[in-house]
């Protein structure tokens, strides 16, 4: 799953913010799969178990969790380190930070 889907042929939109939350949970799925227990359940915390004030909040320290584990874990799968990337970048997209 990725944060792109299909509207048309030519065109791509992001996820809204009521299917963010399935990316992460994907790529959190992923890396419990992988044996990255600890990383896996941060994100879950981050998205399921934490309130914020605003969405950009939320961006901002998925955002942050995502850049820590990209950088800590470098046994990482590839396929796991594209996705994380494409996440954070995507992440800068939305929040116009980048």
């Amino acid at each position: 799953m990725w944060i792109f889907k299909r509207l048309r042929k030519t065109h791509l939109r992001l996820a809204t913010s009521e299917g963010f939350p399935d990316v992460i949970d994907a790529v959190r799925d992923k890396l419990g799969s992988h044996g990255f227990s600890g990383e896996a359940n941060r994100l879950h915390k981050l998205v399921h178990e934490m309130a914020w004030t605003t969405s950009n909040e939320l961006y901002g320290e998925l955002r942050l969790a995502l850049n820590k584990i990209r950088k800590e874990s470098r046994s990482l799968p590839p396929e796991i380190a594209t996705e994380i990337r494409r996440l954070i970048k995507s992440i800068d997209q939305i929040c116009r930070w980048r």
